[in-house]
């Protein structure tokens, strides 16, 4: 009996491990050298691997839903507009932060979420006449930046919000509150962390007649040691079908 539950756990244990590593990947990254005065820290402290990232890991986690429709809020203003091509037009804020000096950035009264609607005369008159909203969609994703000594010192989750499948006079499939917000970010010491959120374009995956939005999300990371700077990048894709792919 021992042996078939030691069995049992050894299983379950495998597939938690290989879900865990599918759902798993690193993203690449650029280390700058930062000019310091000659002298100012002995050769031991240069390199010493508390201050050396060996890797940055996303890892897809499991988002609470309730969590979702306490904090997605759609406003009626729509922001500015920041993109358009021939069908679809973006409203919102370009670009956003996320994370601003290793905190959260709560306080999003000047950052609007991104839609992307027909492109026509009068969006926000549009907008208020379309109907088939999906609920609020999420999708969580946690960040972790490995030191050389195996140290996680730098770790924040932030959570993709959005609707889609609105439909304007029957037709189309649209987004509308797409934003990114950042949750639990821990900065080890030695380390400065920022992170921000940019629209990069829109397009049209349907046809002339019957369109289907999608708007494509670059994450940026700014991380800072007192030796190093060290940036990287991701972005994702949401489709007005609820479709959202990382890369």
């Amino acid at each position: 009996m021992k042996n078939k539950v030691a069995l049992i756990i050894l299983a379950l244990t495998t597939l938690t491990w290989s879900v865990s590593a599918e759902n798993s990947r690193f993203i690449e990254f650029k280390e700058i050298e930062k000019q310091i005065e000659a002298n100012k820290f002995d050769t031991p402290f240069r390199d010493d691997p508390y201050f050396k990232i060996e890797s940055i890991k996303v890892t897809e986690i499991s988002s609470d839903d309730f969590l979702v429709e306490s904090e997605f809020k759609q406003s009626k203003d729509l922001g500015t507009v920041i993109m358009s091509i021939e069908k679809l037009i973006a409203l919102g804020t370009k670009i956003w932060e996320i994370v601003k000096k290793g905190k959260p950035v709560t306080n999003l009264s000047f950052s609007k979420p991104v839609s992307v609607l027909p492109n026509n005369e009068n969006p926000t008159t549009a907008f208020n006449s379309m109907s088939g909203w999906s609920a609020p969609t999420s999708r969580k994703y946690r960040i972790e930046y490995t030191n050389l000594l195996g140290m996680n010192v730098i770790s924040f989750n932030y959570t993709v919000y959005f609707q889609h499948s609105g439909r304007y006079q029957g037709k189309g499939e649209y987004i509308t509150g797409l934003t990114v917000k950042a949750s639990n970010v821990a900065v080890s010491w030695g380390f400065e962390f920022n992170a921000s959120s940019e629209l990069e374009t829109i397009s049209n995956r349907g046809s002339m007649e019957d369109p289907m939005a999608a708007a494509t999300v670059r994450i940026n990371y700014q991380a800072s040691s007192v030796l190093r700077d060290i940036q990287s990048s991701e972005s994702f894709h949401v489709a007005g079908n609820g479709e959202i792919v990382k890369f």
